[in-house]
C-alpha cells in the first residue's frame, strides 16, 4: 500500500539529493516533507550522529496532504511569508494544521511568522500553525528543506494537513534572574545594548568564568526571556526564551535568530535540567489526560535540549520519560530543530530552547 504522505528529517551530512531521491524510489510520488537538523528522535530515542535519517511513511484514509514552499527567505522574511500565506490560504481551513520548516540560517522567523498570519487572516479563523526550523549539526553554514522530490535551501516547505484533530503542548525549564529589563539598541538581529549596557557585558556578569567568546555551553544554560503578551495557558511559563547564537566581540552584541525589537521587555533566564525533564513530561502527561492516546506524535525539540544539555543521556533523560507517559508503541517522528514555533494563547510564536509534542488525533 502506498503512503498517502511522507516525513523526513536527517542530518545535513548527507548528499541530499541522493538521499531524497533514494527514499522517493521506495514512497513514490506522494506528497513529501521534512528538513535537515541536529538530530532526530524516534521510537527508538534521540540522535544526533553525524548520519542519521528518519522517515515516516502516513497512511491516513480520508485525511488529506497538501505541501508548499518558498525561496528566497533570507532576502525578504515577509515576503516569504506573504507568499506562503498566499498559497496555503486557498486550501486551509481553521481546522487544519500547517506544519513549518524554515531555514534555520537564513531570514528572520518571526517576521516570516507575522506576515504568514496577517496573509491567513482572511476574515475566518487560520489553521494551527506549528513547526522547527532547520538544523546542520551546529555548523550554521547551510541546512536543506524537501519538498516532494525536491531538496533546497533559504527557505520554508510546509506541510498542510486536513482531516485530523491536532493537540499541541509545549514547555520549557528555565528560571527567572535578575530584574526586567528592556532591549534599547538593536542591529537587524543583533541586540548591542540592554538598558544602555553593552549586552554581552550584561551576559558575562552571569557567567563564572572570564569569558571572550560565546562557547556552547555558556549557550546551553544562558538566555533571554520575553513576556508574553496576552493570555497564557496555566501550564506554561509566561514567558517564552531567547537563545543567542553569535557575539561581535569589538560590539559586545548578541545575534538572536529573529531577532528581538527595540523596547521589549526582557530579563535574563538560566536553564534548569531538571525543570526540563519534570516540565516535558507533565506536559506529554496534560496531552493524554485530555485527548487520551493519539494516532502518531510529531515533536520539535530544540537542537540545545539533546546532546549539548545531557550529553550523551538525552534518550533516558527526557526521550523516554515522554514517550512512556503517552504510550511507547505510539508511532513517533521527532527533529532537534535550530528554533521552535508553537501557538501560546491566539498567536504563533518563535521559541528557543523549548519541546513542542503535536498529537494527531483521527476526527469523528
Amino acid at each position: 500500500m502506498a503512503p498517502d504522505a511522507v516525513l523526513v528529517f536527517a542530518s545535513a551530512a548527507y548528499d541530499q539529493g541522493e538521499l531524497l531521491r533514494s527514499i522517493v524510489d521506495q514512497t513514490g510520488d506522494v506528497p513529501l516533507c521534512g528538513c535537515t537538523g541536529e538530530g532526530v528522535i524516534t521510537q527508538a530515542g534521540s540522535d544526533e550522529c553525524s548520519h542519521v535519517v528518519a522517515v515516516m511513511a502516513i497512511v491516513a484514509p480520508g485525511v488529506t496532504f497538501r505541501t508548499f514552499a518558498v525561496a528566497e527567505l533570507g532576502a525578504d522574511s515577509e515576503v516569504a511569508g506573504r507568499k506562503l500565506a498566499a498559497q496555503v490560504a486557498r486550501h486551509a481551513t481553521a481546522d487544519d494544521l500547517l506544519v513549518l520548516f524554515p531555514d534555520g540560517i537564513h531570514g528572520n522567523c518571526r517576521k516570516l511568522l507575522n506576515a504568514l498570519q496577517r496573509g491567513l487572516d482572511n476574515g475566518r479563523p487560520p489553521p494551527t500553525i506549528v513547526g522547527g526550523t532547520a538544523g546542520d549539526l551546529f555548523q550554521f553554514e547551510r541546512t536543506f528543506q524537501y519538498r516532494d522530490g525536491h531538496v533546497f535551501s533559504d527557505g520554508v516547505a510546509a506541510l498542510l494537513i486536513s482531516g485530523v484533530d491536532a493537540e499541541l503542548v509545549i514547555s520549557h525549564g528555565c528560571d527567572l534572574v535578575g530584574e526586567p529589563q528592556t532591549i534599547t539598541k538593536t542591529d537587524g538581529c543583533f541586540i548591542e545594548e540592554i538598558d544602555g549596557q553593552r549586552a554581552w557585558d550584561l551576559f558575562k556578569s552571569y557567567l563564572d568564568d572570564d569569558a571572550e567568546t560565546l562557547e556552547a555551553m555558556h549557550v546551553a544554560h544562558l538566555l533571554l526571556a520575553e513576556r508574553i503578551q496576552g493570555p497564557v495557558p496555566e501550564s506554561f511559563a509566561p514567558f517564552t526564551v531567547r537563545v543567542p547564537v553569535r557575539l561581535d566581540a569589538t560590539r559586545g552584541a548578541l545575534y538572536f535568530a529573529a531577532g528581538l525589537e527595540e523596547g521589549t521587555p526582557v530579563q535574563v533566564a538560566l536553564r534548569n535540567p531538571e525543570k526540563v525533564c519534570e516540565r516535558a513530561v507533565q506536559a506529554a502527561r496534560q496531552l493524554v489526560d485530555e485527548r487520551g492516546r493519539p494516532a502518531l506524535i510529531l515533536q520539535l525539540d530544540c537542537a540545545g535540549r539533546g546532546r549539548l544539555l545531557f550529553d550523551e543521556e538525552t534518550t533516558e533523560r527526557i526521550v523516554e520519560p515522554v514517550q512512556r507517559a503517552i504510550g511507547k508503541d505510539v508511532p513517533w517522528l521527532g527533529l532537534h530543530t535550530y528554533g521552535e514555533i508553537a501557538p501560546v494563547g491566539t498567536e504563533t510564536l518563535f521559541h528557543n530552547y523549548t519541546g513542542v509534542l503535536c498529537a494527531l488525533y483521527p476526527r469523528s
